[in-house]
């Protein structure tokens, strides 16, 4: 019974965790969302601004003419701002990478100059990094900004396909309407 008790202890214990951490990320979510600029604008805006409503009912071949326009333009936005973010995200790579090496260098040339033996390669790759966190920060944010792009431009291609094939089974019923309305005139005539 003990062996119950503590099973039913450990197992309220692990749910107690989840309930908080699912509360953290809610809230880090929520902040991330309204605080997070991509393009100098929070996510909530590009959300409204990228989503494409699709009705379900009442598809005419003029309205996906029309959605498929709005997703041309909406895509070369999309593209555009993916191009200029995978372009910041590789530079401050490369600006990231250079100040870590210099810094590596630096650490080395300071021991090696004092006549210290060097600190494990680990230890080193540490105190190189510690002076960087605001460039991995810079780092991580771009590629975040980098990969957001990708995934608007990736929804963008599930709303361009979905309007494909709305399309194509508009154009197939519409021609089976007519083909019944040919072969309706036929049988008239013929009677």
């Amino acid at each position: 019974m003990s062996t119950e008790h503590t099973a039913n202890e450990k197992a309220q214990i692990l749910l107690t965790k989840l309930t908080t951490g699912k509360q953290v990320h809610q809230i880090f979510a929520d902040n991330m969302r309204e605080q997070l600029l991509i393009n100098g604008k929070p996510m909530d805006h590009w959300e409204k601004h990228f989503k494409i409503n699709i009705p379900t009912d009442n598809l005419t071949p003029s309205l996906c003419k029309e959605l498929s326009m709005r997703l041309i333009q909406l895509n070369q936005e999309a593209a555009f701002f993916q191009a200029i973010a995978t372009a910041k995200a590789q530079i401050i790579k490369r600006g990231t990478t250079a100040a870590y090496n210099d810094k590596f260098w630096t650490i080395v040339q300071q021991y090696k100059s004092e006549r210290k033996k060097l600190p494990a390669a680990a230890t080193l790759e540490t105190m190189a990094r510690v002076d960087n966190e605001d460039l991995d920060s810079a780092q991580t944010i771009a590629d975040i900004e980098s990969k957001f792009w990708k995934d608007i431009l990736d929804h963008l291609s599930t709303c361009r396909k979905l309007i494909e094939n709305a399309s194509m089974n508009i154009a197939t019923e519409l021609k089976s309407l007519n083909n019944e309305k040919f072969l309706d005139n036929i049988t008239r005539k013929m009677l």
